[in-house]
């Protein structure tokens, strides 16, 4: 690895850790002891909580025709 890439590894990391830390509040070991996913359900909803319009709900209708087990031939 050269050192653009550990620099934009590391740049990676920083964003997760500032999310963590600072807009949610948690320590490096709870950081390190969540999944993935809870950091981003957990992020999804301090966006939710401090900034709803950033965040818009869309109901999209699809049709029997748009899914892709409907074979037309």
């Amino acid at each position: 690895m050269n050192q653009s890439q550990s620099e934009a590894s590391e740049l990676d990391w920083d964003f997760y850790f500032y999310v963590a830390e600072t807009l949610l509040g948690w320590s490096r070991d709870s950081f390190f002891k969540s999944t993935p996913n809870h950091l981003l359900k957990q992020y999804i909803m301090h966006l939710q909580y401090t900034k709803p319009e950033a965040l818009k709900t869309v109901k999209q209708i699809q049709y029997i025709d748009q899914t892709p087990l409907y074979s037309r031939g």
